[in-house]
């Protein structure tokens, strides 16, 4: 399971890239035909706010707990003895997926909801964002998903008593 959901988690973080890069693309695509031609993109603004600025947020979320790239403040925690370290993982690792659900199941009815009236923005054209919606959520369940394997890693080092793992970046990526 580990395995399939860092996978699934970078496919995540690669979609999110080339959100990025197409934000960029088109960003300064606008700039340089507002600067040269006086014309801008239509939909722009609302396609790089609604839909790729999100994409950027919300999907790299589930490899941030594969990766324990979190933030974190580990001053008390390196000097906890292991068997309270590992209660403090599994703890942590329940409540981001506890969080990571309820704010997933939150913009899920907000998806939902826009998905039922067709949600757009109106400007030089009407810009569809319904599809926009899912994004956020989508990162929100899977940022879930990630912490429930990471919760599951936690119990299993406090069941074998193995330590676990330092709170650094791994490198990995």
């Amino acid at each position: 399971m580990e395995k399939i959901t860092e996978a699934i988690s970078r496919f995540a973080v690669g979609l999110s890239g080339f959100g990025i890069i197409l934000m960029l693309v088109l960003v300064v695509a606008d700039v340089l035909l507002r600067t040269f031609f006086n014309v801008s993109i239509p939909g722009n603004d609302t396609i790089v706010a609604s839909y790729l600025m999100v994409a950027a947020i919300f999907l790299p979320l589930a490899l941030l707990q594969v990766l324990d790239e979190n933030i974190v403040v580990d001053a008390l925690y390196d000097r906890l003895p292991t068997i309270v370290q590992d209660l403090l993982d599994v703890l942590a690792h329940l409540l981001a997926v506890l969080f990571y659900l309820l704010l997933g199941w939150i913009y899920y009815r907000v998806a939902i909801e826009a998905f039922e009236v067709k949600e757009y923005i109106t400007g030089t054209w009407n810009v569809p964002i319904w599809p926009a919606r899912i994004l956020m959520p989508a990162g929100l369940f899977l940022g879930s998903l990630a912490a429930l394997v990471k919760t599951a890693l936690a119990i299993r080092n406090l069941i074998a008593g193995t330590p676990p793992p330092p709170h650094q970046s791994s490198g990995a990526f």
